[in-house]
């Protein structure tokens, strides 16, 4: 009897320990994810975003389609900011795990995610990135009317058919998609104009915008 007491004795302090522990993960976590929310729903509605983002990730060296995987409906040049800072901070992810942290980051929030979890934590990489990468909210979208003044510019400015310039603007708020094509048709002459209009499509980002920025 007196063995048994001795050895529930030492064990109740290590379970205390491991739920303890596992609270403060908890917490921490809600913490981030929370605060990942609120900044996600300040961000401006930046049409260009996906041409910028592109542009920083390529002179990380990174391939065309998994920059366009990374910046297709970027609200900012969060998601390329959070590739490059991984790459530095996190040596052992893979740049596809790299790829699912950081596609549609809005801040550099899952950077402090994954760091705060790892320290002190025996977590796996990909335990690391599935719970630390942005993720859209739970529920439908609103419901939308696909913007005019998109599918007029796309068609007449930036020359493109009817279907594509539909495929284009689907989801549109603003003219932002058929401007973001058409800066990148400029400035990004090695992507593809299918790829382009993947990338700048809004129909491709989380429902969470603020109210599209004046003049577009």
């Amino acid at each position: 009897m007196n063995l048994r007491s001795r050895r529930g004795t030492r064990s109740a302090p290590r379970a205390i320990m491991r739920i303890w522990t596992l609270l403060v993960i908890v917490v921490g976590v809600v913490g981030i994810v929370m605060a990942c929310k609120v900044s996600a729903q300040a961000i401006p509605d930046d049409p260009l975003a996906p041409v910028r983002c592109y542009q920083q990730a390529d002179a990380k060296s990174l391939a065309g389609d998994s920059i366009i995987q990374l910046c297709s409906g970027a609200l900012s040049d969060s998601p390329s900011r959070c590739f490059a800072t991984a790459l530095e901070e996190f040596t052992d992810l893979s740049e596809q795990q790299i790829l699912q942290l950081c596609t549609g980051a809005t801040d550099m929030q899952p950077i402090a995610c994954a760091a705060h979890l790892r320290a002190g934590n025996d977590v796996t990489e990909q335990q690391l990135v599935e719970f630390c990468g942005t993720r859209c909210g739970l529920g439908p979208p609103p419901t939308q009317v696909n913007n005019s003044q998109c599918m007029s510019l796309a068609m007449t400015t930036a020359g493109l058919a009817l279907q594509t310039a539909a495929q284009l603007c689907s989801g549109a708020r603003s003219a932002g998609p058929a401007r973001c094509f058409i800066v990148g048709s400029s400035t990004l002459t090695q992507v593809a104009s299918s790829k382009l209009v993947d990338m700048c499509s809004e129909s491709r980002r989380c429902q969470y915008t603020t109210a599209p920025t004046a003049g577009y």
